[in-house]
């Protein structure tokens, strides 16, 4: 009977044992589920934070990219605009140092243009319609002498005045310009043919040595000065409608399979009499 007692006593203590341990270990897991679920919450929390940066970085890493390529545009405008009016070197010399003093070149070929009876022609067109017609046949002069080698200088008006042996040397500066007002020529005799307006120029041209450098410091100009671009000036002034005006000098700079033919002596202002020739082809 005792030992009865003892068991059934022995196995409510088990039992009671056993119940305990399984609500601990129920706790237990509850308690380790709510870790795992609150780890689980700061995990996907700050997987959105990180995806939420990720988007905020790329975003303005796209911004930024924009914006550089913005300025590499507004750069690249403004040096373009830049070689419009100024020779490569000195651009790179401005850039570099922030001025360009003025230099001298010896051997450089001065080429100048203008329109004959452009005076009484233009008055007879609109202003718009002018500006158009120099537009079109500069723009073409442009393309002609640069791919010479050539530099245009400046246009006055209708009088359009190119260089080349500057500001780099260029041994065969007299042929490239020489070539260049052939070609310039033969372009405006095309050009007549089709256009309503006719326009007649003559062009001159030297040799020499000039000082070319900048001038003002508001709006950058760059300038040839010398003796050889005013005697180049002066072969322009002495030539004829649609004739090609050279001096001695280039005469005898110029390819042999270059045509001349020969004027009588002409008295040119500051230089005495000077031999010129007609550049045929």
């Amino acid at each position: 009977m005792q030992l009865a007692i003892g068991l059934l006593i022995f196995s409510w203590i088990m039992l009671l044992a056993v119940v305990g341990f399984t609500f601990r270990d129920a706790r237990n897991r509850r308690a380790l589920t709510q870790k795992i679920k609150t780890l689980e919450e700061e995990l996907a929390a700050e997987k959105d934070r990180a995806f939420n940066q990720s988007i905020d970085m790329a975003e303005k890493s796209v911004a930024l990219l924009e914006l550089k390529e913005s300025l590499e545009q507004e750069r690249e405008r403004s040096e373009q605009l830049l070689r419009n009016i100024l020779p490569e070197r000195v651009i790179r010399v401005l850039q570099r140092e922030g001025a360009s003093k003025p230099e001298l070149f010896d051997n450089v070929t001065v080429f100048f243009s203008d329109i004959v009876g452009f005076t009484r022609m233009s008055a007879e067109l609109t202003p718009e319609a002018v500006i158009a017609e120099l537009s079109d046949i500069f723009t073409q002069f442009d393309h002609i002498f640069t791919s010479h080698g050539c530099e245009r200088i400046k246009t006055i008006g209708d009088a359009y005045l190119a260089v080349c042996g500057l500001p780099e040397p260029r041994p065969e500066h007299c042929a490239n310009i020489l070539r260049s007002a052939l070609e310039a020529r033969a372009y405006l005799e095309r050009r007549n043919q089709d256009s309503p307006h006719q326009w007649r120029m003559r062009f001159g041209i030297h040799s020499g040595s000039v000082v070319g450098g900048i001038v003002g410091t508001e709006k950058y100009l760059y300038d040839i000065f010398g003796d050889t671009v005013n005697t180049a000036a002066r072969m322009e002034q002495l030539s004829e409608p649609m004739r090609i005006n050279v001096s001695e000098t280039v005469r005898n700079l110029a390819p042999a399979d270059c045509v001349f033919t020969p004027r009588p002596p002409q008295e040119v202002k500051g230089k005495g009499e000077m031999k010129m020739f007609f550049l045929d082809r």
